[in-house]
């Protein structure tokens, strides 16, 4: 035991002092608050102005007034209508019978093609019977035209539904959006919390666990392949068993991987108290709620998962001999790493159908789809726990088949070994 301490000390202090290590675990709680707030934060800021001119040619003389009461709402109105960070200012220009509408598009084409900033809106005859409304501007790609687009067809509707007879002063009302009050049902009750936020935890969670099993599972290999370059192993091996040598650097590994988290998780904690007053003045945006359990889970996957796959990964690493060959002897351990990547959109669309629920019992890809659907969903305790317990099945399986590979592959030089050979050294005492 105090052997494999001394590795596992090794490991550790050989990691943490690097200037990689510390700046990685640095910059990440800072991308995630990044993550987090600069989308909302920049959503309320200035994303420039666009000058709008309304071409109209409807014949009402409303519609034009509805379209820009609404892109610049009155001080007393508590419901913008344009969401976007792009501010349109609205200028009418009426056509006038005597003249020639294609003089008149020259004339802001002209504009638009000196002034990116500068758009126009033809409101063609017959726009209140079918007519199609055109926008031109030298880009159409900004989002915030979509609220344009949006505000110009609800102001059409309005005059429609005004021309048709009814009151004018109650469109607005009877055209009012309606907003969806979304409950989450749990165990201890009802809740208003999840929704968006439940999203940007699971995902930042995923591509988390994601991304820190996959390092620190590839730096176990590339540990056991230097090792065996360098020809080390041939002395370490000569005072200490191999098994105790795998064992140490999948612990000492782990540590690095457990204090990088344990900063991360702390970052989490002072995101949830004090994140509230960093996003003072940001208009609907709720800071993300982080239970306890959420993160106590999230530690005890990442650990589930480092096991599982770092314990894989050194057993490719005593397989092969070279940095090229381990690369392509790598790509069946890192494919099971990706395959829940390509299927967590179809988790986040139903976190509790029986695929979700499957997939996130397979122990290869539990450590990432289980703490999605804990995120969203907080599935039943006992689908969490069996989980685990299918987990370190798997992994107490894999360590065996792993420490029996290790111990022979670790001195063996040369090409690589086939199945038949792998098969041999599994039956060796």
């Amino acid at each position: 035991m105090k052997k494999v301490l001394i590795i596992i000390k090794r490991e550790y202090l050989t990691r943490v002092r690097t200037k990689a290590f510390v700046i990685g675990t640095v910059i990440s709680p800072l991308l995630m608050l990044a993550l987090i707030i600069l989308p909302a934060f920049l959503a309320t800021r200035g994303g420039g102005e666009r000058q709008v001119r309304l071409i109209d040619q409807s014949g009402d003389p409303y519609l034009v007034e509805a379209i820009m009461k609404k892109v610049s709402p009155s001080s007393g109105d508590d419901r913008p209508t344009m969401r976007r960070n792009t501010r349109f200012v609205l200028s009418h220009r009426p056509v006038r019978p005597d003249e020639a509408i294609e003089e008149v598009r020259e004339q802001y084409k002209d504009e638009v093609l000196k002034d990116s900033d500068n758009a126009y809106v033809v409101l063609p005859p017959g726009v209140l019977d079918g007519a199609e409304p055109e926008y031109y501007a030298k880009s159409t790609s900004d989002l915030a035209i979509r609220d344009l687009e949006r505000i110009i067809s609800a102001s059409i509707i309005e005059r429609r539904l005004a021309r048709a007879g009814f009151d004018s002063d109650k469109v607005a009302g009877y055209m009012k959006p309606v907003d969806l009050k979304k409950n989450k049902i749990t165990a201890e009750g009802e809740s208003q919390e999840g929704g968006e936020s439940a999203f940007i935890v699971g995902i930042i969670m995923l591509f988390f666990i994601y991304m820190t099993v996959l390092m620190y599972g590839i730096s176990v290999m590339r540990g056991v392949i230097e090792e065996k370059q360098s020809r080390i192993v041939e002395v370490i091996v000569s005072s200490v068993r191999p098994t105790q040598m795998m064992l140490g650097k999948l612990i000492g590994i782990g540590l690095v991987g457990l204090t990088q988290y344990a900063v991360w998780v702390s970052s989490a904690v002072l995101l949830t108290v004090f994140g509230a007053s960093l996003m003072t003045g940001v208009s609907n945006f709720d800071m993300p709620r982080l239970p306890v359990s959420l993160l106590i889970y999230f530690i005890i996957y990442f650990v589930l998962g480092y096991f599982l796959y770092a314990t894989l990964y050194a057993l490719v690493g005593s397989m092969v001999s070279s940095e090229e060959e381990a690369q392509q002897a790598q790509m069946p351990v890192t494919l099971l790493l990706v395959v829940p990547m390509l299927l967590f959109g179809m988790i986040m669309s139903n976190p509790n159908s029986p695929v979700a629920t499957i997939l996130s019992f397979i122990p290869f890809f539990a450590p990432t789809l289980m703490i999605l659907r804990i995120a969203m969903v907080n599935p039943p305790l006992w689908q969490i726990l069996l989980s685990m317990l299918i987990m370190v099945g798997t992994i107490l399986g894999v360590v065996w088949v792993a420490a029996r590979i290790y111990r022979v592959g670790i001195l063996m030089y040369g090409k690589r070994p086939s199945i038949a050979e792998l098969g041999r050294w599994l039956r060796y005492s």
